[in-house]
């Protein structure tokens, strides 16, 4: 399990607390397209993504909205679980994806035992939030070059890297374009000399310039 070492949520943690979580959750496989959970379902589990790649969405007149992708390793559906009520929205595996699964007493039992795991989790959920809040601001307000300028920017400081990995498929879903729209907007944005676009990534040129675009 050393893979939770990577997960924010568990990355400040001793070997000793790491290895209580471990004890308390088992591993299951979900293959492309399956369903981990949806709002008809009660949130009794912790899950923890150790590979593929999951997608957060929600359904409204049957269109699909992506409220986030997730990337190994990530805890998901964590709120809901908090909470004990049913999940808000669905998850789906984009691809065969190995999710450890913890029932919700047991993990709750254990933020009992050990409350610093517990402030951990609040950190993780402040950064949901912040995050959730980015995307409400992005459907309401923004057109779509701030939408993908403000994609990148947050990207770019979740990295902290100038370069990071982009993929014109993935950032449609997340940001409710079409790929098309997307991939106009960053030739866009390479016209203005803000980024260079390679086959897999993304690298800013300018950093003020494009956070002059995503506002």
């Amino acid at each position: 399990m050393n893979f939770l070492k990577e997960v924010p949520l568990f990355s400040g943690l001793s070997e000793e607390q790491i290895e209580k979580v471990s004890r308390i959750g088992y591993l299951k496989v979900y293959q492309k397209g399956e369903v981990i959970f949806n709002p008809g379902d009660k949130a009794e589990h912790f899950f923890i993504l150790k590979s593929g790649k999951i997608k957060i969405f929600k359904t409204a007149r049957g269109k699909e909205q992506i409220i986030k992708i997730f990337d190994v390793p990530a805890l998901f559906g964590e709120a809901a679980s908090f909470t004990g009520k049913n999940f808000p929205a669905w998850a789906e595996a984009l691809e065969e994806s190995e999710i450890l699964t913890i029932p919700r007493q047991r993990f709750m039992e254990l933020l009992k035992e050990d409350p610093e795991i517990g402030m951990n989790l609040l950190s993780v959920m402040a950064q949901r939030l912040l995050h959730l809040t980015n995307v409400i601001e992005n459907l309401s307000l923004k057109n779509a070059l701030s939408k993908v300028a403000n994609y990148i920017l947050r990207k770019y400081e979740e990295t902290g890297k100038e370069e990071i990995p982009f993929s014109t498929s993935i950032a449609s879903m997340e940001l409710g374009l079409t790929k098309e729209t997307v991939s106009r907007m960053i030739g866009k944005l390479k016209e203005l000399g803000i980024i260079e676009k390679t086959r897999n990534s993304v690298r800013i040129k300018n950093t003020n310039a494009l956070k002059d675009a995503a506002f």
